[in-house]
């Protein structure tokens, strides 16, 4: 039978449009199938599709909803004589035995918003709240909302403690100056000077690791049971591009992302104009080197593509942003195709390997984040699939290995997979597992800690390259802080006597720095003054004109020393989310 989606103007004319093939879609878009020119009507609205016969109706996580007979509705199937609204806009649907004579619609043209009759003002206040998230009250009611949210923003302001702490409390020791605030920020633009992409001339590297030799498992992997449900989390080509799906409803620890909380933090914490116009160059350097697919990278391009996500949604931008929203639209499309097509895998191989498991780690970390600052359902079967794997590869002893293989612990591995796992429980998607796993990772941690207060590799030693891993692990889930006291003292020690925040020097480590820059800002205290001074200066001055950072000239293992675009997107990525720090993350505690 044949379906028609009708649209009923106010002088009685009718717009058309026939249910035929397998989806249409609906929306602002001039690509979907059924225009609605209206600004209440999202880019990508809803779906129509058609499965054994029945009619689907599918909200592609719209800003003002979709409803039939007046119920909002995610999913439905539909029935002749149905009312749907898409936001203010409303159609029935109808069968064949309704009238073509007035169907006739230009294939291009645009739907209006059918206006609602003519009501006294109080049921046309109580009709609009019905109808929509978003409506338009009198003027005067509007003036009064601003300036109640403005006070209590103002209240908030010159009454709650911040955030951050970056002195005193339960830090270190007590600071012995207040940190200066940054001079006036700068505009969030992108540079003018056009970022070059590095020459392309080392050899490749194998693995993605910070230390032990590289070995090759052929132990089976333990089945996922989760499958992805295509049918309901499929979307269409360009779908994650230009849409806004910001959620507005961050958690505390994600909160100085945006806007004016990212400012606050910004001065809080001692963050110098410099630095910021050192992420928006990086940024700018990143969205120039993406690959055409909207994958990084050469190699390793599961992790490469998780770092530059992670890059850009630290800085709050999505979809929409109008700098970047493309380039971030590109990277959560590449990540979908191919992490559907290996079945939740992210390392984007059928079968784990030595790095797919810091890819997979990596890649499912940066899409938590996205889901938690968008709340975009199409993604949740993905990440739950690709959390399942993490939870299912934990190995008995707590901690993860090569290929999720169970064999053994190992602390730089684990690191990655303890990330994704907050940024699961951050979600608020409650994946079964998530806590309880991550309360087993904590204690294999607890183990690896060495006399001296830092962590080991797989045993209880104090590595200099790890302490941070496992100071940032144990401050990410329910940790005192007072317990990683010495771990905290030995390892601004180390710096300061052996291993100095210099990235041409002999003992530069990006990877240990990243950690590091973390676990001391959520430590606060001395332990993020001191360091505060030591990294950010050194990280700015490093970067180089087009907007990357260099090869340094500490000699560890990974993709820090490959002078090709891999290595450059690594470090790039790395000393952006370094200098991220002073905003990206509230202290994960009262998370």
């Amino acid at each position: 039978m044949t379906h028609q989606l009708v649209f009923l103007s106010e002088a009685g004319t009718s717009r058309t449009y026939p249910v035929a093939g397998e989806r249409i879609s609906i929306g602002r878009h001039t690509k979907n199938t059924v225009v609605l020119d209206h600004e209440c009507i999202s880019i990508y609205h809803a779906e129509v599709t058609v499965k054994e016969g029945k009619l689907l109706l599918r909200d592609l996580g719209s800003s003002n909803g979709t409803k039939v007979n007046r119920k909002p509705v995610s999913e439905a199937t539909l029935a002749e004589g149905d009312e749907i609204r898409f936001g203010p806009v409303s159609c029935h649907l109808r069968g064949e035995k309704w009238s073509a004579a007035s169907a006739a619609v230009p294939k291009d043209s645009a739907l209006q918003a059918e206006p609602d009759p003519v009501l006294p003002l109080r049921e046309r206040l109580l009709h609009s709240i019905a109808e929509s998230r978003y409506f338009m009250l009198s003027l005067v009611v509007h003036s009064v909302i601003v300036i109640l949210a403005g006070s209590i923003v103002l209240f908030q302001a010159a009454n709650e403690p911040p955030d951050f702490v970056a002195e005193g409390g339960d830090g270190l020791m007590t600071a012995t100056d207040d940190l200066t605030p940054p001079p006036e920020l700068p505009a969030d633009s992108v540079p003018t000077v056009a970022p070059q992409v590095p020459n392309v001339s080392a050899p490749k590297m194998d693995v993605i690791t910070t230390s032990a030799p590289a070995r090759n498992f052929t132990v089976a992997q333990p089945p996922v049971t989760l499958k992805l449900n295509l049918s309901t989390a499929r979307p269409t080509a360009n779908a994650f591009r230009g849409t806004s799906g910001f959620s507005g409803n961050l958690p505390g620890t994600m909160s100085g992302r945006m806007g004016a909380g990212r400012a606050r933090a910004m001065a809080l914490n001692g963050m110098k104009a410099k630095s910021e116009q050192a992420v928006l160059n990086g940024l700018a350097w990143l969205m120039k080197n993406q690959n055409e697919d909207g994958s990084w990278g050469d190699d390793y391009k599961g992790a490469m593509t998780g770092f530059g996500l992670l890059c850009f949604l630290g800085h709050g931008e999505l979809q929409d942003s109008p700098q970047f929203g493309k380039t971030v639209g590109k990277a959560l499309e590449w990540v979908y195709a191919n992490g559907v097509k290996n079945e939740g895998r992210l390392g984007m191989n059928k079968e784990f390997n030595q790095s797919g498991v810091y890819e997979h780690g990596i890649c499912t970390y940066a899409i938590g984040e996205y889901y938690t600052m968008t709340r975009d359902r199409r993604i949740i079967s993905l990440f739950t699939q690709a959390t399942m794997h993490i939870i299912q590869g934990q190995g008995p002893g707590g901690g993860w290995m090569y290929s999720y293989d169970g064999s053994a612990d190992d602390l730089s591995v684990s690191g990655w997979q303890i990330q994704a796992l907050k940024a699961a429980h951050l979600s608020q998607l409650n994946i079964p597992g998530v806590d309880q796993t991550l309360d087993k990772a904590l204690k294999y941690v607890e183990r690896v800690r060495g006399p001296k207060g830092g962590y080991g590799y797989r045993g209880p030693t104090d590595d200099y390259s790890l302490t941070g891993v496992g100071l940032l692990c144990q401050l990410f889930w329910k940790v005192d802080r007072t317990a990683l006291r010495a771990g905290m003292e030995w390892v601004l020690a180390e710096t300061e006597k052996k291993k100095p925040v210099s990235y041409m020097g002999p003992s530069a480590d990006l990877y240990a720095w990243y950690y590091q820059t973390q676990a001391c800002l959520m430590f606060g205290g001395e332990a993020w003054t001191k360091w505060n001074g030591w990294f950010q200066d050194e990280i700015c001055n490093a970067q180089t004109p087009d907007g990357s950072w260099p090869v340094p000239g500490g000699r560890t293992v990974g993709p820090q020393l490959q002078d090709n675009i891999t290595g450059a997107v690594y470090r790039t990525s790395l000393c952006i989310l370094m200098l991220e720090v002073f905003y990206r993350y509230m202290p994960t505690t009262r998370g």
